[in-house]
């Protein structure tokens, strides 16, 4: 059999430095010996499904009577800790390292939070959190989306059986691992139109090579090679194929390969590897603006496998040397490494109670019979029926030796003493796990405010180290981001809309900017690839409920202040609330109050108001300071008045003291009242020429903090 096209086995160039079967197959046998963990973890996870009985407990309880019960207490607790996930969540902020990259980690922030919500990675990383929690262990991919109808990057949560890694690894970003593998069953179709110039290595894979010498030819067979290949793989091949589906195992190898490379080193301490086909880095090393220096280092690599055949080996395109899938870890045993999550140490307790109430059940139902051989004729099979029964009929043998030959008891003592059992059992779930009833909305002995507050407080410390390895890895997936949106952007000018269909002045900032000097040259402004910034998380929690608290506070406090101080805080406490049209109401309080207006950040109607008022009380001060001025000209000329009539007639000396002095002191309080004026004028103007200051050192949220 011919055909028109010859199938490419590999597409790496450099035998070298590519995986192959051998390598595969090695990665798949320490798969093989890794811990076993992942049957545990499906069962924590059954568990807070429902799932909660085997087949063989089943059947056991199914023989001695008793009804398959399952009160799940597990389901409750865990979803709380997943609501407090929701209810806390922050977003993600990039921060400059230094105040040249201020206007540029703001475009970027904007730029990552629009990324961020066009792929929804807060509902990937909420279920990664909900894996990590229940099982141990939960995945973010974090990578650049080939369908040309969707966004152009795609975040989402993995499950945790398509994903292996080097089981040596310490460090949680896996920084330290030398590679990872994530496998797929992917139907025929499906691999056709991904990998169409393999159509005949699929299909003849998949068809067992039953047609590809099925005839005989002269010429050499183009899959001769890979069906070879196949048959030297020490592997089964139901772990390669599923032929009765038509489906075939895709193996996604993520790889580090350590190499020997020049890298530049600038004087900021930044190293590059060195590319001797860019002109600008042989420019800067000729000038000797840059170090140049041989290092030996990791580089990512990508390979494909199509069952045990290498399609695709290739250099990574992401911009980091990290995986694209966040590891999300729960806890982890000391000795093996071995993840697991909050359900592990609700197994027993939770066994307990299902147990405890199923024979529980069965004790209030179940009846010990005593009967004498001639107590009744009736069957023994009668008689257990009819003690079952509310209203039982008993037929008794006139002839019986003994009256009280029959005889039925219930072991009501039993069932109470399971019950309590089955109470401290209950306990044990929240117990072991650190989740109590406050956390859960439940009533609670603390009746006050402050004692609940204290007792969730205690929960989210038991619970400090999930939460912790969240942020964490949160984290990372915004730095992955980060890093791809760089990337992408490159040194293309862009620019990007700050404040958007906000209340606040739409702001324009020019990324990687172009402007000429006056000499021809071309220089660039805000260029991202130099701006040293970094992701981190928002410390204020964005939620409804958290602001709520947070403005109850604040009211509370403002309350107790003097009357003079009551004003200047009234706009902060309303940007903590929720309140329709709020920054509405604290743009006019300010504008009322004199404080922290800035003019920049107005809209034109609102710049020309804000003027006219400022007109208008420049006016009425202007007014009130000639009033003083005639009041005390007036003051003066009588003051000069008494003077020379005091000259010409006589008076008396102790009147005229009087009359001068009282004088004098008028006139000394309109000078102090005048000079007041003018100081205060000066204040308000030095204020509104430092409110643009004040409000970047100072934000309402980090007053709202402080005030907590």
């Amino acid at each position: 059999m011919s055909y028109n096209t010859v199938v490419t086995i590999d597409h790496v160039k450099n035998q070298a430095t590519g995986l192959d079967l051998l390598d595969l197959e090695r990665l798949l046998s320490d798969i093989d010996y890794q811990p076993s963990w992942r049957k545990e973890a499906q069962r924590a996870a059954d568990y807070y499904d429902g799932k909660q009985m085997e087949a063989l407990v089943l059947k056991t309880i199914e023989e001695r009577g008793q009804a398959p019960l399952v009160f799940n207490l597990i389901a409750p607790a865990i979803d709380g800790v997943l609501g407090m996930e929701a209810k806390t969540r922050v977003d993600w902020i990039v921060r400059a390292d230094n105040d040249d990259g201020l206007e540029v980690a703001e475009a970027l922030n904007e730029k990552l939070n629009e990324a961020m919500r066009q792929v929804e990675a807060n509902r990937a990383c909420s279920d990664a959190y909900a894996a990590q929690v229940k099982t141990g262990l939960g995945w973010v991919e974090l990578n650049r989306n080939s369908n040309p109808f969707e966004y152009q990057y795609r975040c989402n949560y993995v499950h945790r059986d398509e994903i292996h890694w080097d089981w040596h690894a310490k460090k949680p970003d896996l920084s330290d691992a030398r590679w990872l593998v994530r496998s797929r069953w992917v139907d025929e179709d499906h691999a056709l139109a991904v990998f169409p110039e393999h159509k005949n290595l699929i299909q003849n894979a998949l068809n067992g090579w039953s047609e590809v010498f099925a005839s005989y030819s002269e010429e050499p067979e183009p899959l001769y090679g890979p069906y070879q290949k196949e048959q030297s793989s020490e592997r089964a091949r139901s772990e390669y194929y599923d032929y009765g589906r038509k489906r075939v195992k895709v193996f996604e190898v993520w790889y580090r390969h350590w190499t020997k490379e020049p890298v530049i080193t600038t004087s900021e301490g930044r190293s590059i590897r060195y590319d001797k086909n860019n002109v600008m880095h042989r420019a800067a090393v000729k000038s000797g603006a840059v170090k140049v220096s041989k290092a030996v280092f990791p580089s990512m690599r990508l390979s494909y496998f199509l069952g045990p055949h290498r399609i695709i080996d290739t250099k990574s395109s992401m911009p980091h040397n990290y995986f694209p899938y966040v590891p999300f870890w729960g806890f982890r045993e000391d000795g093996t490494s071995i993840p697991y999550g909050l359900i592990r140490r609700m197994l027993s307790p939770q066994d307990e109670i299902n147990a405890r109430r199923s024979k529980m059940m069965w004790l209030l139902t179940a009846r010990s019979i005593f009967v004498d051989e001639d107590a009744t004729n009736m069957t023994m099979e009668e008689i257990a029926e009819e003690s079952a029964r509310p209203d039982g009929v008993f037929l008794m043998n006139s002839n019986r030796r003994n009256a009280d030959g029959l005889k039925i008891e219930q072991q009501w003592q039993l069932a109470s003493q399971q019950f309590q059992v089955m109470k401290d059992a209950e306990e044990m779930i929240q117990n072991t796990s650190g989740i109590y009833n406050s956390m859960l909305g439940r009533n609670d002995e603390a009746q006050s405010g402050v004692a609940i507050s204290s007792l969730v407080e205690q929960a989210s410390t038991t619970l400090a180290e999930l939460n912790d390895n969240y942020r964490y890895a949160r984290r990372l997936v915004g730095e992955m981001a980060l890093a791809m949106i760089v990337q992408d952007m490159g040194d293309q000018e862009e620019d990007v809309v700050i404040n958007a269909n906000r209340p606040e002045k739409t702001k324009h900032i020019v990324l990687n900017a172009r402007q000429r000097d006056g000499v021809g040259g071309e220089s660039i402004n805000n260029d991202v690839t130099r701006t040293k910034a970094k992701v981190i998380l928002d410390d204020i929690t964005a939620t409804a409920g958290y602001r709520a608290q947070i403005a109850n506070r604040m009211m509370d406090i403002i309350s107790t202040l003097p009357d003079e101080l009551k004003g200047p805080l009234m706009p902060i406490a309303i940007e903590a609330t929720d309140i329709p049209q709020r920054d509405k109401m604290v743009k006019l309080l300010n504008r009322v109050l004199g404080t922290d207006v800035d003019p920049e950040s107005m809209t034109d109607e609102e710049r020309q108001q804000y003027e006219a008022e400022q007109q208008e009380k420049a006016k009425e001060r202007e007014l009130k300071m000639a009033e003083m001025e005639a009041s005390l000209a007036e003051i003066k000329a009588k003051a000069a008045k008494l003077n020379a009539e005091a000259e010409s007639e006589e008076y008396d000396n102790r009147k005229k003291e009087a009359e001068t002095e009282k004088l004098l002191v008028e006139i000394e309080e309109i000078q102090q009242e005048m000079s007041q004026m003018r100081q205060q004028r000066v204040e308000e103007i030095d204020a509104e020429s430092t409110a643009m200051e004040a409000r970047n050192l100072l934000s309402a949220a980090d007053i709202a903090q402080a005030a907590v």
